[in-house]
């Protein structure tokens, strides 16, 4: 039985994409993903499965196709954050075969030509992360996946509550022709910003980025 492919696409431009995953990509017959990530590939002669709504669906439709090469396209590297988790969780480590990508957290940094060997991760994409103000007030940097308004909404309230001097920087849409950067000085004016959904959020204190 073949290992299910899962392929990190990288933050979603094409020019992002890893020889060594077109490589694995080029082979498979059955290609599941998000549609955006389906449309990296629009030459690929094979089965195509558009992920939307139920992963719980999508798992048992990859369940009818393991008599064939398939390839599960995720977003982003396989190890940050993925949908490589779902797949594996479901077929065993043992029986999944990960190709990384390039993730935005990758690209935000090189953008800022910020260092990331100690900068802490939390994803409030769908989710609120278990952690309190002590905590973030020890690091001089801190990175947010940031999603919704809810999550915006909850990110502006812990600036205004922590007493160290921060400042903002939102990454947007990255590697994509609708990409921003955007420094906030003040919890108001985020509160305002209308972010995308691809949106990083990093917390700085004074003098990081000098």
């Amino acid at each position: 039985m073949n290992p299910v492919e899962i392929i990190g696409c990288g933050p979603g431009h094409k020019d992002y994409l890893s020889l060594a995953a077109c490589a694995v990509v080029k082979k498979a017959e059955v290609l599941v993903g998000a549609p955006h990530l389906l449309q990296l590939f629009p030459d690929l002669d094979c089965q195509r499965f558009p992920v939307r709504g139920s992963m719980t669906k999508v798992l048992d439709e990859i369940s009818g196709f393991r008599d064939k090469r398939v390839c599960v396209l995720v977003s982003g590297d396989t190890g940050l954050y993925s949908l490589a988790r779902l797949v594996i969780d479901r077929f065993g480590r043992q029986n999944c075969r990960l190709t990384p990508g390039i993730s935005s957290l990758q690209l935000a940094c090189s953008r800022l030509a910020l260092d990331w060997h100690d900068l802490p991760v939390y994803s409030v994409h769908g989710r609120i992360p278990q952690i309190d103000l002590a905590t973030l007030g020890k690091a001089k940097k801190m990175a947010f996946l940031a999603g919704d308004k809810t999550a915006v909404d909850w990110l502006v309230q812990q600036w205004e509550l922590m007493e160290e001097n921060y400042s903002v920087v939102s990454c947007e849409n990255l590697s994509l022709e609708t990409e921003r950067i955007q420094f906030f000085d003040r919890s108001s004016e985020l509160k305002k910003a209308a972010l995308p959904s691809r949106t990083i959020l990093f917390f700085l204190k004074e003098g990081v980025l000098t």
